[in-house]
């Protein structure tokens, strides 16, 4: 009995907060992803710099629209990596990263990044979330592509010459 009384008294125990929420890290040795989800799904949540492609910003509606305010646009970063024979873009929030105070790991694997790029994505997202005519993606850093080597390929065969008989004597 004391114990319902001290319940009836007392405010109820705040839930748990929760520990396990998307973490996306930056580092010499690439760039990780986890959270509950990828690793239950046994999903790669780790990538070497050498297989980052790209990286830059979107300005897309949202995939699954508000209930009480209707379609929205969504503004986040995004890196594509080479995951095996498939190409991956990995979206994350905006908020995630600041523009003026990038990660030392990721901005030194990223010659020539070109913020000013970047900067006109983000001043479009600033107009609002109902800015459906300023939908794009700005791609801010991208490897060049390696050259390759063109291949000499041999000419496809000749047909044969048909020899020409000579005509039987008479």
């Amino acid at each position: 009995m004391w114990h319902l009384l001290k319940r009836m008294i007392t405010r109820p125990e705040p839930p748990p907060a929760e520990t396990d929420g998307e973490v996306i890290h930056f580092d010499d040795r690439g760039f990780t992803r986890t959270s509950h989800l990828t690793r239950s799904m046994g999903w790669r949540q780790s990538w070497g710099w050498n297989e980052v492609t790209a990286f830059g910003f979107t300005f897309t509606p949202a995939m699954f629209p508000d209930p009480w305010f209707g379609d929205y646009m969504e503004s986040q970063w995004f890196l594509t990596v080479n995951n095996g024979d498939r190409t991956e873009h990995i979206h994350f929030d905006v908020a995630w990263l600041d523009l003026d105070n990038l990660p030392r790991g990721l901005v030194d694997r990223m010659p020539g990044l070109d913020m000013e790029v970047l900067r006109s994505g983000l001043r479009t997202a600033a107009q609002g979330p109902r800015n459906f005519d300023g939908e794009g993606r700005w791609v801010g850093w991208q490897r060049a592509e390696p050259k390759r080597a063109q291949r000499k390929t041999a000419a496809p065969p000749k047909p044969p010459k048909l020899a020409r008989r000579k005509p039987a004597a008479r």
